[in-house]
């Protein structure tokens, strides 16, 4: 038994086969596993709004890629997506179903995420995740426009200060492991009261960290297992072995689980039992898994004395 607490639908595009994610969510919510879903939005009226909530569905995750509709629709290569996610996301408001908004920081636009953060609240919704970039897959191609260090370090600062100021809830997810507790940390430093709101995001209990194989794996359609979808190594197949023979058996599922292996910065940084660095950008990066990943945080985490004693165990989130 894996006793799975938590199942994300994605894509693609998952709402093309919405019966199927339906009796799925269903199904879930009968043995005690919270479903939630990625989608672009286009497919949500407030008829498949009302399907999704009394499925079960806990949350859904629409992607806003600008505050401009034409940039928006460009990056998803078809006219009207923007229009039609915004109207997914009222559509779930309207009837209660949580909505997080994701979208992707890059060099070149990190410096409009505060009027995204506008633009998002404006539409009534208290929870956004902000990914940043793991290059693989697609994201190969966009490797130049990884934020720089300071920008990061920046956009985390800023996150957590509208935290506070908006009672709203920031991810900053893809390939940044100790975010939640160096966020936490902030909280605590600057003399505002515990991080209740931050928590809000995380639904389980988990190791902090990286998640690859720890807590995590990734299930394509094809029936293919990964550790995380940044992780691009395949561990098996369902048609071919259980999950848990690959959970408990997989090699490298137990070479993630030990941290001891790390090699680099990684290695020999004082986080590396909390942290682990995000396993898919190194490997993105060197073609090994137990390389140093590019992206540090060990420098804010010591400025705002984020010590590895006090990480605690938080959970998976939407985002």
């Amino acid at each position: 038994m894996l006793g799975t607490e938590a199942l994300m639908f994605s894509g693609g595009e998952p709402l093309l086969r919405k019966d199927f994610v339906l009796r799925l969510a269903e199904h879930c919510i009968d043995v005690g596993i919270i479903p939630a879903m990625l989608t672009n939005g286009v497919l949500i009226d407030h008829k498949v709004a009302w399907e999704l909530k009394d499925a079960g569905i806990m949350a859904v995750g629409i992607p806003i890629d600008s505050i401009d509709s034409k940039v928006h629709d460009r990056l998803r290569n078809v006219p009207g997506t923007f229009d039609k996610a915004l109207r997914g996301i009222r559509a779930c408001n309207d009837v209660d179903l949580k909505v997080v908004v994701t979208t992707m920081a890059l060099k070149s636009n990190c410096a409009e995420v505060p009027q995204m953060i506008d633009f998002i609240s404006s539409l009534g919704v208290d929870q956004v995740a902000i990914y940043d970039l793991v290059p693989n897959g697609r994201g190969k191609e966009m490797m130049e426009e990884m934020m720089l260090q300071e920008q990061r370090e920046k956009l985390m600062r800023y996150l957590q200060r509208m935290q506070e100021e908006r009672e709203m809830v920031f991810v900053f997810s893809g390939g940044n492991p100790l975010y939640p507790q160096i966020a936490a940390t902030m909280h605590k430093t600057s003399g505002t009261s515990p991080p209740d709101l931050l928590l809000k995001q995380f639904w389980i209990n988990a190791p902090v960290g990286c998640h690859a194989g720890i807590n995590y794996l990734s299930l394509r359609p094809n029936g293919d297992v990964y550790p995380c979808p940044f992780l691009q190594i395949k561990i098996g197949n369902i048609r071919e072995k259980s999950l848990t023979e690959m959970w408990y058996g997989s090699e490298l599922l137990k070479t993630l689980r030990n941290r001891t292996l790390l090699t680099g910065k990684c290695g020999d940084c004082e986080y590396r039992e909390t942290c682990g660095g995000c396993r898919g950008r190194a490997y993105a990066y060197s073609g090994d898994v137990l390389a140093e990943d590019q992206v540090c945080l060990r420098d804010l985490m010591r400025e705002e004395n984020v010590f590895p004693a006090k990480v605690e165990c938080f959970g998976w989130c939407v985002g």
